[in-house]
């Protein structure tokens, strides 16, 4: 067990263990079975706890969901914000296309559970993807992108759902596909 960090008594620490434990769980059932298959309680048992140490730790399913896919959020924030800071419009998108790729193929299995599932489809974080969207899109092709630059821009995030179609691929081979699909979509020409 991890060492409780500066200030944190041992109690928070075990339950921010155990939240963890449930979120790892989760997401694997969710990836094994689908996220409209796997119940609250499949999760408990999973880890020998009653449902309601679940729901103390999560209200709902979908809280579960939205926790998982938090980090990914957090990543494509972090991605957005270090392209921001680059001068050529080419440095930055081939920056967020290369993170992009990278963060797909090393979440492969879950992207393509919340591709193909409808109910993980709907709960998607649906405030902080539009506002990420827009922000790429801004960044991409400034204030007033042409109709074929959002058009290709929103092809290019929706890669992603051509995941489940693409499974056998090794991981250089998929993360090569990904990138040079986006480029061409995002017309960056190659260096």
């Amino acid at each position: 067990m991890p060492t409780p960090a500066k200030g944190m008594t041992t109690r928070a620490a075990q339950a921010e263990q155990t939240r963890q434990q449930i979120l790892d769980t989760a997401q694997r059932l969710f990836i094994e079975r689908g996220y409209v298959a796997t119940s609250l309680q499949m999760i408990a048992d999973e880890l020998g706890l009653t449902k309601a140490a679940v729901y103390y730790h999560f209200r709902a399913k979908g809280d579960i969901l939205h926790a998982a896919m938090e980090p990914g959020v957090r990543r494509m924030e972090m991605l957005l914000d270090e392209a921001g800071a680059m001068r050529s419009r080419r440095a930055r998108i081939e920056h967020v296309v290369d993170g992009f790729a990278e963060f797909l193929v090393q979440n492969r299995h879950y992207a393509v559970m919340a591709s193909t599932d409808p109910d993980a489809r709907r709960n998607k974080v649906k405030d902080e993807a539009s506002a990420l969207h827009d922000r790429g899109l801004a960044l991409f092709f400034g204030d007033t992108p042409t109709p074929a630059e959002r058009i290709a821009y929103s092809a290019a995030l929706y890669l992603p759902e051509a995941l489940p179609h693409l499974v056998d691929l090794p991981d250089d081979d998929l993360r090569e596909a990904l990138r040079s699909t986006m480029l061409r979509l995002l017309r960056v020409p190659r260096a």
